[in-house]
């Protein structure tokens, strides 16, 4: 009767904390957003998002609005560039076998112009939405290598795949993460001529204690792209809540 009830007790305080959930919300600001490989707005952003996580589940949403406009070469047009993209995903913890996620991202970028409804091409204008499914791997404690695939399914007539590795270690309370991320084809999407590399980094970050109770998170990253053969030298910090 009593291990009856302890089950229970269990069962009702897991039940609770799937409905209540858990918010958080924040922005981060770099010096530049640099997105797998690529450059978009070649200047400073700040970065909000807000997220509802229960169970597994989570939801929210992040966007990336720069602080300077900048001209595009290809229509030689001056825009500030912003984004603003629904994310959800599922995680399934397998113990000691580490975790398996499923994700969903709708982007969308109102710097193009296009009205948010705009999931399909309209009036001789291209989608303001791209939606891309991933599903992913993370390992166990002693081997935390992630490996995830995404694919583009919306708004791009390559339905460009991307791959993603990243190792994640410590060094003197220093986190660095070594990346890479491929492409499998010949992809507009990405700038890419032919399957390849175009995002490898390292990441190293630190949180700066400022009181016993806060402290500020700082990164910097060196990414390099082989298929555009360029490099970028990169600084954040967040402010999560």
């Amino acid at each position: 009767m009593k291990r009856g009830l302890q089950i229970t007790t269990i069962l009702l305080l897991i039940s609770i904390s799937c409905v209540f959930g858990q918010f958080k919300y924040g922005a981060d600001l770099y010096s530049r957003y640099i997105w797998r490989g690529m450059d978009c707005g070649n200047s400073p952003a700040i970065q909000p998002s807000v997220t509802y996580s229960f169970c597994g589940f989570s939801v929210g949403f992040w966007g990336s609005y720069s602080l300077a406009e900048t001209t595009n070469p290809a229509d030689n047009k001056k825009s500030t560039y912003s984004e603003n993209d629904f994310i959800a995903s599922y995680t399934l913890n397998l113990a000691k076998s580490g975790s398996v996620s499923v994700y969903f991202t709708d982007y969308y970028t109102p710097y193009t112009g296009r009205p948010f409804s705009y999931y399909k091409p309209e009036n001789g204008s291209g989608a303001a939405h791209t939606l891309e499914p991933g599903i992913g791997y993370t390992g166990p404690e002693k081997l935390p290598v992630s490996i995830i695939y995404y694919q583009n399914v919306s708004n791009d007539p390559d339905n460009s795949a991307y791959i993603q590795a990243a190792y994640p270690f410590t060094i003197n309370e220093t986190t660095l993460t070594l990346s890479a991320g491929y492409v499998t084809k010949k992809s507009s999407y990405y700038y890419a001529d032919q399957a390849g590399f175009i995002n490898l980094g390292i990441n190293v970050a630190k949180s700066i204690p400022v009181t016993e109770k806060f402290s500020i998170p700082i990164n910097v990253s060196y990414i390099n792209n082989p298929a555009l053969d360029v490099s970028y030298l990169v600084f954040g910090l967040g402010f999560t809540f």
